[in-house]
Formats: structure tokens, C-alpha cells, sequence
């Protein structure tokens, strides 16, 4: 009996130890099989976030051609008829080569421009502040934007790049998986923000300043290239005083071959139309380069400023719409109100212009109503801050004082409460040499009236566009001394041929003439008359003079060689000033 009971304990635990053993071998292989299921998923994962990596990369990537454009040399290769005739496409349609843009790779080296003593200079990082850039953007070209981008990351020292912030300013025509493609090339240091409506420049970029985290506020164009130096001596300023706001040097971006030109120091200022206008440096200034000189007006794409100061200021008026005086706004307000601006000549940045004959319209809106925008902030502008010498401006500009602009309480109280000084301080203190080229009571002007051609007397010169950007002949009119104004140009002071709002220019070494915003320069719109021969000459030096001359056929002007047996350079103005002429080469350097 007892034997029976030993052998069936025996096979009971026999038989439970082969249970135990089957679901530890079931285990073991359950649990093998979801591990090696798990991999396979993990694996399928990976390869298709690989896939989505590729994809994106040939998306936004695949066309470049490698080392083109690099050290910022013209991007210039034996490019074929068609490819020729895809750029001339592209030009018309943004301003610039975006053909060409799509091919040179967004981590372009650039050659280092800097002084050499800027690169002598030593920056103790752990003591300077880390900086929030804000890029706004609107339909830019992706290319563009990438190289923006990879410039800031590549040639920014981390430690001091805290964030870049990249507002989106309602874009229709932009892809959109290049938010995807941002996140995968940058990671964590961009962070894309984007606005349903267009609000314009000023407002997006006041949300994208409330958005930074860091101390030191940076607001660049979205078609910049950075270069090597460009933070460190740029935000060094700022950290001695807190409510200095600083800009670059702003090199130039080649809009038809992306070359990387060197740009010279220069003091912004307006003149009396509120066009954005450069002064040369100061003798004392011109001497200690390159240090930190006075910028009276910013060019306002690209400058530093302390965040709190920022905001101290209001950052834009907020009445102001769209794009157009704002950097005239918060200049005025910098300097007037207890702060100042400083350009610093060791941080360089480049600037992709557009072509000049390319006219920018906005998605929403046309070139109409464009201009009253524009024309509403200026006046917005002049009422706040320019006091009494508005009324120049006026005089200038009559037709901003029929536009309305909507209630100015809040900025006129902001200037109270900051204790702000009157326009005339700003004249003063930075703009004695401003005053000799654009004095409040101008000397009376040489010449003005229609400009009639004796080689075809039916014909003068018409401002209104015959060839994109170049003026052309029309019939004269009746009045020669106030035609339409259209056809009215003035030999003014600054010895330039104007006629309203444009200049006659000439920009190359063809002798095409254009009409372009005067710029109050000379240069390329200095203009003279040769009372004796009746010649219309362009140019300062002896040595560069050529006369502008009809062309009857194509109904247009050129220049060429002077001649004073060629009938075609000879042209009669509705009114001459001739004491005036007489003294018209005073203080002008002619050799």
C-alpha cells in the first residue's frame, strides 16, 4: 500500500514538473517571438522615418550642385540655353535667380570679409548675453530661407544661440512640408511659428519677439547669410548698455549670381520724402575704425536690441500696417527717447537684394493700395515724432496730409511718459552734415520743365515706363514750363534730373537709362547742363561724362560719347535758371 502511494507521488510530481517545464519553454518562446516582432516594427519604423528623411531631402535638396557659389564667388558655370531661359523665368517672378538659388547648397562657405583687427578681437562667451533671433517671413524661397538658417547655426557660436525664431507670416505659396524639413535639418533650434492671416512685418515681428526666451533680441531678413564673427561684436555693446541697439555692416547677396560683395560703413539717414538714404562716416569716426560708430536710422532689417527695451519702446507702433517707415519709427524713438544706436563695422551680414526693376506686391493687396498703406505710416510717423519739421515733409510729400491715420493717443502718450526729446535734438546732435545736403529752405533749382528734344521737337522725355524701369518720349504738350507732371523734370540742387518721386539713373557701362527713387547721392544720378552745346550730360568726373541722347525709333533715350555735332544729344528744358547755372559747378569735385 504504501509502496502504491510512493510511486503515485511520484508520477504527480513528475507530471508537474513537466508542466512547469512546457510553460517555461512557452514562455521563453512567447516571450521571443515578441521581442523579435518588436524589432521588426522598430525596424519598418525606422526605415520609413529614413524613407521620410530622403523624401524630404530630395524635396528641398537634390538639386544642388556641389562647391557651386562657394567662398560667396559668383555661382557662374556654361549653363545651356534652357537653363538660361529658366533663370530669366524665375527673375521675373521673385526679383531674383531662385533657378540659380535652388542649386547652391545652404551650407555655402563664405570668405571671411572682417577687418583685420575685428579678427584680433576676444569675446569671453560665458559673459555674454545669449541672444533670440526672430526671422519673419512671407512666401520666401525655400533655398533662401535654408541658407539663412544654416548660416546662424553654422556661424554662431552655440552657447550664445538660445533659440531661433521663425514666424511664418501667413505664406500662400509655400510648400508645406518644409515645416518638416526644418524640424529634421535643425531639430530643436528652430521653432516655426505660423500666423493664418498676413499681418505684416511690424506685427510679426512682435510675436516673435513675445515668444523669445533670451535676454537680447536679434531681427534678420529670412534672406541673410550670417559670417564668421558676425554675434560676438554685435551684441558686446548691448551688455556695457542695455539700451543701446546695434546693426551690422549689411554686405550685398548678387540677386542674378549670388556673389557675396563687401559693403562699406555708413551712416542711415532720411531725407525730407522719407527715403531711406546713407551719409558717409564722420571724419573721427572714418579714423578709429573699425569701433563702433553712430548710426542715426537703422536700415531696419537687421539690428540687436535688449528685449526689455524693447518693449519699453512699445517695439513698433502699433497702427502702423504692413511694411514701410518702421525702422524711421523706432529710430527716432531710440535716440529721442534715452537710447542710441551703434553700427558696428566687425559684424558683417549679408543681404540678398532684389533686382531694383522688380516691384514687391503683396498677396492681398495691389500697388494702389499698397502706396496708401505706405503713405499712412509716414504720416503716422511725422505726426508723432518729427514736431514742426513735418511740415517739410509736406511740403515734399502734399499728399500725405489728406491721409487718415487713426488715433495717436497711445504713441504721444508713450513719448510723454518716456520723457522723450523733440526732433530738433535729433537734427543737432546727428545730422549737421545731413542739414548741408538737405536744408530745411532750398536754394532755387537749376532747371525745370519739360525736356524736349530739338533733334524730334515733337518728342520729350515722359517718366512713365516705356521698357520695364526706362522712361520714354511722348508728344510734348502745350506748357513747357508746367507740363503734367509726368512729363516735369527739375535740375534740382542736388544735380540730379527728377521728376516727382524718380530720378534718371544710369547703370552700366551700356549707357541704359532708367527712372529710379532718388537717392540724393550723385553718383550714378548726377546729371548736368551744357548750356553752350545744349547737351544733358550724366556723370561728376570729366573723365566719365556721356550725354544722353534720343532715340527716335525705339521712342526711348540712351547715352553715349558727347558729341556737339550730333543733333540727338541736344535737348531744351521749359525753364533755365541761368544765374543759378552759372554757379552750378561750386564745391562739386570733378576729377
Amino acid at each position: 500500500m504504501c509502496i502504491e502511494i510512493l510511486r503515485h507521488k511520484k508520477k504527480v510530481l513528475l507530471l508537474l514538473l513537466l508542466t512547469v517545464a512546457g510553460s517555461i519553454i512557452f514562455y521563453l518562446y512567447t516571450l521571443r517571438l515578441e521581442r523579435d516582432n518588436a524589432s521588426a516594427t522598430s525596424t519598418s519604423t525606422t526605415s520609413r522615418l529614413e524613407r521620410e528623411i530622403s523624401d524630404l531631402q530630395a524635396l528641398f535638396e537634390s538639386k544642388v550642385v556641389p562647391q557651386l557659389g562657394d567662398l560667396g564667388r559668383p555661382a557662374r558655370r556654361n549653363w545651356t540655353a534652357g537653363e538660361r531661359q529658366a533663370m530669366a523665368q524665375s527673375m521675373r517672378g521673385v526679383g531674383f535667380n531662385s533657378w540659380l538659388s535652388q542649386r547652391i547648397s545652404s551650407e555655402r562657405s563664405l570668405y571671411d570679409m572682417r577687418h583685420r583687427s575685428c579678427k584680433k578681437l576676444e569675446y569671453s562667451l560665458e559673459k555674454l548675453p545669449s541672444v533670440s533671433v526672430v526671422i519673419t517671413y512671407h512666401d520666401e524661397e525655400a533655398s533662401v530661407l535654408l541658407r539663412t538658417l544654416s548660416s546662424l547655426r553654422n556661424r554662431t557660436p552655440i552657447l550664445l544661440l538660445r533659440e531661433i525664431i521663425l514666424v511664418d507670416d501667413g505664406s500662400t505659396n509655400v510648400d508645406p512640408k518644409l515645416s518638416d524639413f526644418l524640424q529634421i535639418k535643425f531639430l530643436n533650434m528652430v521653432k516655426h511659428h505660423r500666423l493664418d492671416t498676413q499681418v505684416g512685418l511690424m506685427k510679426a515681428r512682435v510675436t516673435g519677439a513675445q515668444l523669445a526666451l533670451a535676454d537680447v533680441l536679434v531681427f534678420l531678413d529670412s534672406h541673410v547669410e550670417v559670417t564668421q564673427g558676425w554675434l560676438e561684436p554685435l551684441i558686446a555693446p548691448i551688455l556695457q548698455n542695455n539700451r543701446t541697439c546695434t546693426t551690422p555692416i549689411i554686405d550685398t547677396i548678387d540677386y542674378d549670381n549670388f556673389a557675396y560683395r563687401r559693403g562699406k560703413p555708413s551712416r542711415g539717414f532720411f531725407n525730407w520724402e522719407f527715403n531711406y538714404i546713407q551719409l558717409p562716416l564722420l571724419k573721427e569716426e572714418a579714423v578709429a575704425l573699425p569701433a563702433p560708430h553712430k548710426n542715426p536710422i537703422m536700415n531696419g532689417g537687421l539690428f540687436a536690441i535688449g528685449r526689455q527695451w524693447f518693449f519699453d519702446l512699445g517695439g513698433y507702433d502699433k497702427g502702423l500696417k504692413i511694411w514701410g517707415a518702421e525702422q524711421f519709427e523706432l529710430s527716432l524713438k531710440i535716440w529721442l527717447c534715452g537710447g542710441s544706436i551703434l553700427e558696428v563695422p566687425c559684424s558683417r551680414v549679408g543681404h540678398l537684394y532684389r533686382d531694383p526693376n522688380f516691384h514687391i506686391h503683396y498677396t492681398h493687396q495691389n500697388k494702389e493700395s499698397e502706396k496708401k498703406v505706405i503713405s499712412r505710416n509716414y504720416r503716422r510717423v511725422a505726426e508723432v515724432w518729427l514736431d514742426d519739421y513735418k511740415d517739410k515733409l509736406f511740403e515734399k510729400m502734399p499728399h500725405l496730409t489728406v491721409i487718415q491715420v487713426g488715433s495717436l493717443t497711445e504713441e504721444k502718450a508713450l513719448k510723454k511718459r518716456l520723457h522723450c526729446k523733440p526732433f530738433k535734438w535729433f537734427l543737432d546732435q546727428l545730422g549737421k552734415d545731413f542739414l548741408n545736403l538737405y536744408p530745411v529752405v532750398e536754394p532755387v533749382d537749376f532747371a525745370f520743365g519739360v525736356l524736349q528734344s530739338l533733334a524730334s521737337p515733337k518728342l520729350c522725355l515722359d517718366r512713365s515706363e516705356g521698357k520695364p524701369g526706362q522712361p520714354k518720349l511722348s508728344e510734348c504738350p502745350d506748357d513747357h514750363t508746367f507740363p503734367e507732371s509726368e512729363l516735369k523734370w527739375t535740375l534740382t540742387n542736388h544735380r540730379e534730373l527728377r521728376s516727382g518721386p524718380v530720378c534718371l539713373e544710369k547703370r552700366n557701362q551700356q549707357g541704359d537709362i532708367y527712372v529710379f527713387q532718388c537717392h540724393g547721392q550723385m553718383g550714378n544720378q548726377f546729371w548736368s547742363l551744357n548750356t553752350t552745346s545744349q547737351q544733358v550730360v550724366h556723370g561728376q568726373m570729366g573723365s566719365s561724362r556721356r550725354c544722353l541722347e534720343i532715340q527716335p525709333d525705339a521712342k526711348g533715350v540712351t547715352t553715349r560719347k558727347c558729341d556737339s555735332n550730333n543733333a540727338k544729344q541736344r535737348w531744351k528744358f521749359g525753364y533755365k535758371n541761368n544765374h543759378r547755372l552759372q554757379h552750378f559747378w561750386d564745391n562739386v569735385k570733378t576729377s
